[in-house]
Order: structure tokens, then C-alpha cells, then sequence
């Protein structure tokens, strides 16, 4: 693994400097085993967030359905009020 490349990836998805020069700085040292204990360690925390981010879709949608059930509701009463 080259430790350039993997300061580009790490800064293309957002990474923080701090979390990019560890990585880099064990990439560089040959401790690639290290280096991927703290890549996983990036990936989980994405995954978390994308969990979080998928929660908060489900809710969103919840409303929605919620909100037309709602509204279909009340126009089937006002068509009977007719």
C-alpha cells in the first residue's frame, strides 16, 4: 500500500487530517496491520453513521405514510359529506 494513495482516499471521503497523517505516518512505518485496525476502525464509524442516516429515512418516511393516510382519510369524508 502506497501512503500517498491512501492519504488521497482518506481526504477524497472526508477524513480528518489528524486520523489521515496516523494512518499515512503507519503505512509509511510498514505497520500495515495497525494501519488496518484503524481503517476498520474509519469504516465502522461510517457504517454507524449511515445507520443513523437510515433511521432517520425510515422516520421521514413513517411521516409521509402517516401524513397520506391522514389526508386520504379526510378526503374519503368530505366526498361522503357531498
Amino acid at each position: 500500500m502506497n501512503a500517498e494513495r491512501a492519504i488521497q482516499c482518506l481526504s477524497e471521503i472526508g477524513c480528518d487530517p489528524i486520523r489521515i497523517g496516523q494512518v499515512a505516518e503507519l503505512v509509511k512505518a510498514g505497520r500495515l496491520t495497525e494501519a488496518k485496525q484503524r481503517l476498520r476502525s474509519l469504516r465502522c464509524g461510517l457504517m454507524e453513521e449511515l445507520h443513523g442516516c437510515q433511521r432517520r429515512v425510515d422516520q421521514l418516511d413513517w411521516l409521509i405514510r402517516e401524513t397520506e393516510r391522514a389526508n386520504t382519510g379526510r378526503n374519503a369524508g368530505a366526498a361522503r359529506q357531498r
